[in-house]
């Protein structure tokens, strides 16, 4: 793709995202997979705006939440703005928390493909998501339980009692702030051990060797943990992926809700977990989200057409957002 035509798109991630200004570090992370294309892109917008940048490639990741190598995380902590272009989220790692915590602004872009530049959720009106994100946050934030079915079978209640919600709404202009794009989600880290249920046939699982999933799964969760993946081999490897993570790789370490009406559902995983009336949770790590379980691992799994209860009143029916 013309990189001309993507232009507009990093820039609006240079001038409105992170609001990068003219002397400010720069760090700019990707891998070999990842198209070179957006990293020009992003390095002209940059530069145009007079950061400092620095880039630097590291090797490919399968899922979300794997530590950098310690060089890479140095850089990042004596950065101020962060962009993360990897194949999977870096967000749950104690990297970016650093970061954070020194003051970095970032913004997350891992999965980000050529056509994403110019259509989808990362070209929608973000004022917009913004305020219903914010109202989301809200509601969460008030909330004492949560639960959430889908039309296949899925049944999870969690507590959210002391939790925060972290609003995802596609702007981290401030210190210490940290988004996404294509982004537009209210998460929130349900309370260790109360998470109860079923889950049934995600759409989608962030990780390299399941991505978008058209086998059954049937994931059983008792005291906040996973204590089975069954239903296909696609199932098997999910699981496997889990006891090699370990007790914590089991945990229920998220429940989000997404607010991003131009992302498209079943297109790429990195839009699918951010479309409007979408919500997934997430296994793994869930420092991010105010928890206390530290884990290898931090992966999303997607569900479509989720109905979602705040204590005992509708905010989601079968995918459309409407108690807000």
């Amino acid at each position: 793709m013309n990189e001309s035509i993507m232009a507009p798109t990093a820039r609006r991630l240079v001038e409105k995202v992170l609001a990068v200004r003219p002397g400010e570090r720069v760090l700019l992370l990707t891998d070999p997979t990842r198209p070179a294309s957006i990293t020009q892109a992003l390095a002209r917008a940059i530069s145009a705006a007079g950061g400092e940048l620095a880039l630097m490639y590291m090797d490919p990741v399968t899922m979300g939440g794997v530590e950098p190598p310690g060089h890479v995380a140095a850089a990042m902590k004596a950065s101020e703005c962060i962009y993360l272009q990897g194949s999977f989220a870096a967000t749950h790692t104690d990297a970016v928390r650093e970061a954070l915590t020194a003051g970095a602004r970032v913004v997350d872009i891992w999965g980000f493909e050529e056509e994403m530049m110019t259509v989808g959720g990362a070209v929608a009106d973000y004022e917009e998501i913004g305020g219903i994100t914010r109202k989301l946050g809200e509601r969460l934030n008030a909330a004492r339980e949560g639960r959430f079915t889908t039309p296949d079978g899925c049944d999870m209640t969690f507590s959210l009692e002391g939790r925060e919600c972290v609003e995802f709404n596609g702007i981290a202009a401030e210190p210490g702030q940290i988004t996404a794009c294509p982004d537009g989600e209210g998460a929130i880290g349900p309370v260790e051990g109360s998470a109860e249920g079923v889950m049934v046939n995600p759409v989608s699982v962030e990780h390299g060797e399941l991505g978008f999933v058209s086998e059954p799964m049937r994931l059983e969760v008792s005291g906040g943990y996973v204590k089975s993946v069954t239903g296909s081999p696609t199932a098997e490897r999910f699981w496997r992926i889990l006891e090699e993570g370990g007790n914590a790789a089991c945990n229920i370490a998220e429940f989000a809700v997404g607010t991003n009406p131009g992302c498209r559902k079943s297109v790429t995983l990195r839009e699918a977990k951010t479309a409007w009336g979408t919500c997934h949770m997430a296994v793994g790590d869930n420092r991010t989200l105010g928890g206390s379980i530290f884990a290898p691992l931090h992966v999303d799994m997607i569900f479509h057409h989720p109905t979602v209860w705040l204590d005992e009143q509708i905010i989601v029916r079968d995918g459309e957002i409407v108690g807000l």
